[in-house]
């Protein structure tokens, strides 16, 4: 079940209702290999159709609600963090639909409908938020483990070739410009891995969930820095007890109650 909402302006916005079996393997199987109990699973399959349901019926917080438990035991999936966004986005909910959507994209980066989607809700957002920068969308393209299984391959490629040439010394002459250009791909290979793990692993972007204020200091009698957007993003660089020191970039630094975001990993700033 897949269709599309038409909202003003160019972006098309697809709608949820993605079906979970369309997207994962034969119950049975999963079943053998999770060691799921069958009963389980059928009880999550009628819990997600009643999600759905909720959501055609276009009793939209209700339905996020029901995705966002489902979620609880399911955390892996980009099936059920899709329609939660979607139907958080459709509750006016724009910076929680984001961030799952954000969650989605790290698993499913090249996900046609997950990409619109998620370029439509930061269509609304205005004001100060996080630019993302064309080797971020670049990246975004793979996930980190599709990175390190390509860094891998090329690697072991190289050494296969040294070693072939260590075997055969006379094909030194016409394959030395494969030696190197091979070498020269696995360093940028692993350059674009090391960068993917450290928006990964390391940075922290914060989505704004309610609209407000940020401030010079981390306490409410601060003066303001800048205003927040509910859907904006903001690179997190500090911490202290309950407050974020984010950023929007352009050198602007302010600090932001915890409470007012939602904090994810870097990626899938695509």
């Amino acid at each position: 079940m897949k269709g599309a909402d038409k909202h003003p302006g160019t972006q098309e916005w697809h709608s949820p209702a993605r079906a979970w079996r369309a997207r994962v393997l034969p119950l049975f199987l999963l079943t053998l290999l999770a060691g799921v109990p069958l009963c389980a699973r059928a009880d999550r399959e009628a819990d997600f159709d009643a999600a759905n349901r909720l959501y055609e019926e276009g009793k939209y917080a209700d339905a996020a609600a029901a995705y966002d438990t489902l979620r609880q035991t399911n955390p892996g999936s980009e099936v059920l963090l899709f329609n939660l966004g979607n139907a958080l986005f459709k509750s006016g909910q724009i910076g929680r639909a984001i961030a799952a959507y954000r969650e989605a994209q790290a698993m499913a980066p090249r996900d046609p409908d997950l990409r619109a989607n998620l370029k439509f809700a930061r269509d609304q957002v205005r004001g100060t938020t996080l630019p993302i920068s064309q080797v971020e969308q670049w990246l975004g393209r793979m996930t980190l483990n599709e990175w390190t299984v390509v860094t891998a391959a090329v690697f072991w490629l190289w050494l296969l070739l040294l070693a072939l040439l260590q075997w055969r010394p006379g094909l030194r002459p016409s394959l030395r410009w494969h030696t190197t250009g091979l070498a020269a791909v696995a360093v940028f290979c692993g350059v674009c891995l090391g960068i993917s793990l450290r928006d990964r692993r390391s940075e922290r972007v914060a989505v704004v969930i309610v609209g407000g204020t940020a401030h010079q200091g981390p306490f409410e009698g601060s003066p303001t820095a800048f205003s927040v957007q509910d859907g904006a993003e903001l690179r997190v660089l500090d911490r202290k007890a309950e407050w974020l020191q984010v950023s929007p970039g352009q050198r602007r630094i302010g600090w932001m109650h915890q409470n007012q975001a939602l904090v994810t990993s870097g990626a899938s700033r695509s």
